[in-house]
């Protein structure tokens, strides 16, 4: 399985995912899928990112990337997750969106 190497991400957008004390946390793609993700979290460990997911950015839709990210709803003791509409080019575009929404909904 491949994925996406996040030190590939501008490095002044890794700093703010860093300043907000988040991590980056590449996921697998499903094996014979094009598809990577990245998840924005606020723990590093991998096995735990379904739980402490902010957001992601994933390749999925092959042209942009799609964007998930935490939408102020409270469900069941965690927040949950809406897709932004928009065109977002790049995996530094889809991570600060990300970002924007975590700052409001913190």
């Amino acid at each position: 399985m491949t994925i996406a190497d996040v030190s590939r991400i501008d490095r002044r957008v890794r700093r703010e995912v860093e300043r907000r004390g988040l991590f980056l946390v590449p996921l697998a793609s499903e094996p014979g899928m094009p598809d990577y993700y990245i998840f924005v979290c606020t723990d590093p460990n991998p096995k735990d990112c379904g739980f402490t997911r902010v957001g992601q950015v994933s390749t999925a839709s092959g042209r942009n990337h799609v964007v998930y990210a935490m939408d102020g709803q409270r469900r069941q003791g965690s927040v949950s997750l809406s897709q932004i509409r928009g065109a977002f080019p790049t995996w530094e575009d889809g991570i600060m969106t990300v970002l924007d929404a975590y700052d409001r909904w913190q």
